[in-house]
């Protein structure tokens, strides 16, 4: 040993690499302990200081820390977000909810709190030495990670401003009105309304950090862009117009006349780029074909090559059809053009087709041979309406085919929810007032869809529980909520083959069977538990007009709030691990909800104030 550090000491070039070794594996020693030390202490628990949200779950267990979030979730739910204003107070609830069933309920927002701490478990898991000092750094100075989240942004402004609406002076464009050979021009109205860019910004605010702060409405100037100036410096073009004779619509061998006192009640001022052109209003257009049935005349209805079941067995399909829609957009500016140019007033209208998801060609070897997985739900007890809807929603899924590696959109099947494709409205809660709304049962038909995919195995891509537990889609956690545009129920057909939808009605349970090829796989599903039950909170008492004065309804009783899941898996034929999925669902505790009558002086006084309540610490 003497002459081995003899020799060592008289090399010095070997001295600094030994030294930086030794040093590099007593850092890498450090490191590694340091790493393993943190790890074991909080092997069961969240980093201290580290947050979701700005809210602090430092030193909670996973099922801790959600359930400190989804209280704050639930508590804005039956608080809502405020706004106020000398002038009036509004509360939007992140919930609308319906007067007559829950299933119509859905989400304005809706935070994924599994997903969100989903996020810090993957990053505490991460033991590389390379994620030691974002560790570290989290344990001295905190870490705050992002909530996700789904915010129906759009809709929700639309709640706000109805809310709204009586408060502040809409503006008004200037128009004109042609009485003979004169014209009369309407002055513009300016106006004030809510910067609600400024609320949304702050309710965005809310939304990502789960506060429960009143938001503060600001009012700001609102100028029309069109001027009676301006429509003054076109009048004489305005009158030059109105002289021409009818308007005739061409398609094929088909004309239509329109006379001129009608098409004069469709122009109006537009803004183009620099100035004012004259152009027509679309919607008035619209409706005047829809009253003339010109829209049937020409337009044909898309089908897809439909297959027969009879007694258990494919019995062929109905032909495919390519559909034909009249081209609004080609179309407007051709009778805008036409009418702007001093020659004959003839426009030919433009269509173009709709072609078939699954035409006849498609429909010759599928692979539709036998059923490869069923669905069920029941909906006794549910009202006319909500039968009627069921039956409609139904039928518009019946005889779908899903080609190979397709993704299946049931809203985008199932099309409009509206009066013309045959539904029929229920009473919803958007902010303080109560609206009629199309689309009651149609949650029936996701659900059922939704345990038809997993009954076949299909790998499930999107869906979201019901807001609130419903009594038709028992036992909980199997549910699916839908609406236009969001949620939706998605699906991947990743059989190999096409899958075809059938749907069938018995009594007042629903069937969706699912037709293929069955190529080996195997599912299993446990039962759901439920857990995390919560109270509900007090009865909410909404004032209405619609009522006779003192008169109340209470349409729904009160139902504890849960939290449900199940555990699924699919045993392919060729793979050599099963996938394990865990569903997981939230459903708020749901308040009675009574409507009671009430004077237009107490209304009114209703909707200028509110008194919520606090988040709890």
């Amino acid at each position: 040993m003497k002459q081995w550090f003899l020799q060592f000491k008289s090399h010095p070039w070997i001295k600094w690499p030994v030294i930086c070794a030794a040093i590099f594996v007593v850092i890498f020693g450090v490191a590694f302990s340091a790493n393993a030390i943190i790890n074991n202490v909080y092997q069961d628990k969240i980093f201290p200081k580290v947050s979701l949200g700005t809210n602090e779950l430092g030193k909670l267990d996973l099922e801790e820390a959600r359930q400190l979030i989804q209280q704050r979730i639930d508590f804005i739910a039956s608080r809502g977000f405020v706004y106020q204003h000398s002038l009036k107070n509004v509360i939007v609830y992140p919930y609308v909810t319906s007067i007559e069933s829950k299933d119509t309920s859905y989400a304005l927002v809706d935070w994924d709190v599994d997903t969100s701490l989903q996020a810090i478990v993957d990053w505490q898991a991460n033991n590389k030495l390379s994620n030691l000092p974002n560790k570290l750094k989290a344990l001295w100075w905190g870490r705050d990670f992002p909530i996700v989240y789904q915010w129906e942004e759009e809709r929700y402004l639309e709640i706000l401003n109805d809310s709204l609406r009586d408060v502040l002076l809409t503006p008004q464009e200037a128009s004109f009105i042609i009485h003979g050979d004169e014209l009369e021009i309407i002055p513009e109205i300016a106006g004030q309304v809510f910067n609600y860019t400024q609320a949304m910004d702050d309710t965005l605010e809310l939304i990502l950090t789960l506060q429960n702060k009143d938001i503060d409405l600001q009012i700001t100037a609102d100028t029309p862009v069109i001027t009676a100036a301006l429509i003054s410096e076109m009048g004489e073009k305005i009158l030059e117009v109105k002289n021409k004779g009818e308007l005739r619509f061409i398609f094929k061998e088909q004309e239509w006349q329109v006379a001129p006192e009608i098409w004069r009640q469709w122009l109006l001022a537009k803004k183009g780029l620099t100035d004012l052109y004259l152009g027509v209003e679309l919607e008035k257009v619209q409706t005047y074909f829809v009253e003339q049935k010109i829209d049937q005349e020409i337009e044909l209805s898309v089908k897809d090559a439909k297959f027969e079941i009879i007694n258990g067995k494919v019995d062929g399909f109905v032909s495919s059809q390519i559909g034909r829609e009249l081209n609004w957009e080609i179309n407007l500016f051709r009778i805008e053009d036409t009418l702007n140019q001093p020659s004959e007033a003839e426009v030919e209208l433009a269509v173009k087709e709709v072609q078939p998801h699954i035409t006849n060609d498609d429909a010759n070897d599928l692979g539709i041979v036998e059923i490869i997985g069923i669905g069920e739900s029941d909906f006794s007890g549910s009202p006319a309406n909500r039968v009627h809807n069921i039956n409609v929603g139904g039928e518009s899924v019946n005889g779908i085919l899903i080609a190979p590696d397709e993704e299946f959109s049931l809203m985008g099947t199932l099309g409009d929810i509206d009066g013309d494709s045959g539904y029929l409205q229920e009473l919803v809660i958007k902010g303080n007032e109560t609206k009629p709304e199309y689309g009651g049962g149609l949650c029936q038909i996701g659900t059922t869809v939704f345990r038809a995919a997993l009954a076949t195995g299909l790998p499930i891509t999107q869906r979201r529980s019901h807001s609130y537990r419903v009594s038709y889609y028992e036992p909980a956690g199997t549910d699916a909520t839908i609406y236009d545009p969001w949620p939706d129920l998605k699906f991947k057909n990743d059989t190999g083959k096409h899958v075809l939808i059938q749907t069938r009605i018995e009594g007042r349970k629903i069937y969706f069977e699912f037709w293929g090829t069955k190529d080996g796989r195997q599912v299993s599903m446990t039962e759901p538990v439920v857990y995390n039950i919560v109270a509900p909170p007090e009865k909410k008492v909404i004032k209405t007009l619609d009522l006779p004065v003192g008169r109340e309804k209470c349409t729904e009783r009160a139902h504890n709030g849960a939290d449900a899941k199940f555990d699924y898996t699919v045993w392919y034929a060729e793979a050599d691990e099963p996938t394990n999925i865990t569903f997981h669902s939230h459903y708020v505790p749901w308040q009675e909800v009574c409507l009671i009558g009430v004077t237009e002086e107490e209304f009114a006084a209703e909707q200028a104030s509110s008194t919520p309540e606090n988040l709890p610490e």
